[in-house]
């Protein structure tokens, strides 16, 4: 019985489409570099800006907006510059561990704009810092994200793969969910009271994400190999960034890819501003420890069922397809959802938690399935345009993301002010504004995750056709 049990999650993955462990682990670590650069500004940067500085929250949304369409018309740069590139150490592997020590290098400048500027000031600091970082950030980020949708031809080894990053990811979460709530700690306030000083304390704590964003960046870069490389893409004709774009436009399943990923992650980043100030105004009642705190605790309190999550979602998608898995994603998120009308009550502020039980693991299972996609992707059009452009099809996915979150902070800082918050009012917000911030933030991603389930319906790329599009493309090209 125990033997038939262990067979059942046994891999199919033939040995000769393995990619060896430790490769898999030094490409997993370097997934937490994207949280330190992209989560954790998108995240901290209103609540430490808006009520350290008390920067009105609108252009710090334009800020975040800013940032996120320069690093997205970044990344389409770059992505061509990797396919293009022919160095004796591979098209990506170079700029990994360059972009690695660029980006730890100038993290820090943003949070620390000098104390006492006027608001433009502030504002025009940060956009310029901000667009240094993320330039830095891109060098790395494009190569990185190329470099996995050719570790190995296998469809079930690619989710693998992606499980690897996802677990590093996952650490990186258990930390990053602290941030706020160790920068708001005494021991980082300059306040003679002892209150809470977000900025002083982000201040700091950077050059500690910093350090790590050099340590794990470079890994992959090191000790990853490039598949196909040697063989079939160092004499492949080089493709001018328009070119590429336009056949990146026109592969139907990818344009799936990211109409699911558009719209799941515009719902949720569109109201992501808005949850610590409903955790903290609505269900904390103005309590900014008691709120971060609590946010600190979700993170750490997510961890064992994303832990368990990584290898059931793998296991899922290898057994029944990706495209089942992304169903049962998108559903459990929609339940989570829904759930928040119950469980976000000031009656009980720790009950916040419950929602995200639901949440948390099928939002880690959604990042851990579409990469595996994308290199399936990376397949198909290499079958009609015999060429592999991974870093096209990655730039322009990044590109994706990254302008729905633009476009969410943008518009984040203005749903906050249609909500009606003041924080010159401190805890005292009106009813009105408490219920507005309560009804926006869970009615918003419903209705985007219900257009990703038609996305889903529409994606073509199952197990058995990518085994059809292996079987032609080493008949025309060889085994690699």
């Amino acid at each position: 019985m125990k033997t038939n049990f262990l067979k059942f999650f046994e891999s199919t993955v033939p040995v000769k489409d393995r990619v060896p462990f430790w490769r898999k682990v030094a490409y997993g670590l370097g997934g937490p570099v994207e949280g330190m650069a992209a989560w954790v500004p998108q995240g901290n940067l209103t609540p430490v800006f808006n009520i350290g500085f008390g920067v009105n929250p609108a252009l710090l949304g334009l800020v975040l907006m800013v940032w996120r369409a320069w690093d997205a018309c970044t990344d389409l740069y770059m992505g061509n510059t990797s396919d293009n590139a022919r160095t004796p150490w591979g098209r990506r592997r170079p700029f990994i561990v360059v972009g690695a020590l660029l980006t730890g290098l100038t993290m820090p400048l943003i949070w620390w704009a000098p104390a006492g500027m006027v608001e433009w000031k502030t504002v025009a600091w940060l956009i310029a810092t901000g667009m240094i970082f993320y330039t830095c950030f891109s060098i790395w980020a494009m190569p990185y994200y190329s470099l996995q949708l050719e570790m190995s031809a296998d469809y079930n080894e690619r989710t693998n793969i992606s499980s690897y990053r996802a677990y590093a990811q996952l650490l990186m979460s258990l930390g990053g969910g602290w941030i706020l709530a160790l920068a708001a700690r005494p021991l980082f306030s300059t306040h003679p009271d002892g209150s809470p000083d977000l900025v002083n304390g982000m201040r700091h704590i950077v050059f500690g994400l910093a350090l790590l964003t050099i340590v794990l960046g470079v890994l992959p870069g090191i000790f990853v190999k490039e598949r196909y490389y040697a063989k079939d893409t160092s004499k492949q004709p080089k493709e001018n960034i328009w070119t590429g774009l336009k056949q990146t436009l026109s592969t139907r399943p990818f344009l799936y890819i990211v109409a699911i990923v558009f719209f799941e992650t515009f719902g949720f980043s569109l109201i992501g501003t808005l949850g610590f100030y409903l955790n903290a105004y609505y269900a904390c009642r103005g309590n900014i420890v008691l709120a971060t705190t609590i946010a600190g605790v979700s993170s750490s309190m997510l961890f064992a069922p994303n832990l368990l999550a990584i290898p059931f979602c793998t296991w899922m998608a290898n057994k029944f397809g990706k495209k089942i898995m992304l169903y049962i994603i998108v559903m459990s998120a929609m339940a989570g959802t829904l759930s928040m009308f119950i469980f976000i009550t000031p009656n009980n502020p720790w009950l916040q938690l419950i929602p995200l039980l639901f949440i948390g693991p099928t939002g880690l299972g959604l990042w851990l399935i579409v990469p595996s996609m994308q290199a399936d992707v990376a397949d198909y059009d290499e079958l009609i345009t015999g060429q592999r452009r991974e870093g096209s099809f990655s730039s322009v996915f990044s590109w994706t993301v990254k302008a729905s979150n633009a476009l969410a902070g943008g518009l984040g800082g203005i749903l906050l002010m249609i909500t009606g918050f003041n924080v010159s009012h401190g805890a005292h917000q009106p009813l009105q504004v408490l219920s507005n911030l309560k009804h926006i933030y869970i009615g918003i991603p419903l209705v985007f995750l219900t257009v990703c389930l038609f996305a889903i319906s529409r994606y073509e790329l199952t197990h058995e056709r990518m085994l059809e599009i292996r079987r032609q493309l080493e008949a025309r090209r060889g085994v690699i």
